[in-house]
């Protein structure tokens, strides 16, 4: 990957292509010159999608068989894979006690464990070629907590984890992974993880859109950074969680009784 900013014959991956980041990252690495496989579940939106991409493909992370014929596929089309990005995920926002085992294990399923399960198929082959890099996106919830995040949380703090070993174990292979933290980004990730009145209780917020969160993760996959917070407020919450949690946790109770 050039460090002008171009993908030119790259080949790469997008899991979740479909709507928020997945689709711009998508839509951006085509016009960066990559030869994009979007992928995703809603045939519908693949359909729409295939015309602004190279080949859209029905993957789901969730079932074995499904990554196995996304891989042969791409085997059998490129002959390799450059850049993997896991970007699918899902959300829930809701109290702990409100939060089942069942719960849990699907937001672990979708979140970690398929982002691995598709890592796994494709990372032998950029190991054996001695090049490629693996995107995963994970979230500041991967670094903080969160009120009535507790499976969110949970999933992302363990994807982060996986990640960082993944790096240590790939040292010297000419395998890269970084790491991407978003802040709250405004798609419709929200509503759909039953929090349907995130902007409302969080007046001014400034949120990231998708276009945004796609445009610096792509920087930070040309650098190979190991891990990226994005937007400077993420950052400095990030920075005071890590030296003075009781500030962050006044800070919290304050905004709370507004």
């Amino acid at each position: 990957m050039s460090a002008s900013g171009r993908f030119d014959d790259q080949i790469a991956l997008v899991t979740g292509a479909t709507s928020g980041i997945g689709l711009e990252l998508a839509r951006q690495l085509a016009a960066r010159g990559a030869k994009v496989v979007a992928t995703g579940r809603d045939q519908g939106r693949l359909m729409a999608l295939a015309p602004q991409v190279d080949l859209a493909l029905t993957l789901d992370v969730l079932q074995d068989d499904s990554v196995q014929a996304a891989t042969a596929a791409v085997q059998d089309r490129y002959g390799r894979l450059d850049l993997l990005i896991n970007n699918a995920g899902v959300g829930l926002f809701q109290s702990w006690q409100d939060t089942s085992m069942a719960d849990m294990r699907r937001i672990m399923d979708v979140n970690l464990f398929g982002a691995v399960r598709v890592t796994q198929a494709f990372l032998p082959g950029m190991v054996e070629r001695g090049r490629g890099c693996v995107v995963n996106i994970a979230s500041v919830a991967g670094e903080r907590g969160y009120a009535k995040h507790t499976a969110y949380c949970a999933s992302k703090h363990a994807m982060i984890g996986w990640s960082r070993g993944l790096q240590k174990d790939l040292k010297g292979s000419g395998v890269d992974v970084v790491i991407v933290c978003p802040p709250a980004v405004d798609t419709p990730f929200f509503g759909n993880a039953g929090f349907h009145d995130y902007k409302e209780k969080h007046p001014g917020l400034s949120m990231m859109s998708a276009g945004q969160v796609a445009e610096q993760t792509l920087q930070a996959a040309l650098a190979r950074k190991r891990q990226v917070i994005l937007s400077p407020r993420a950052k400095t919450l990030w920075l005071l969680d890590k030296l003075v949690p009781p500030l962050v946790d006044g800070l919290q109770k304050l905004k709370d009784l507004r």
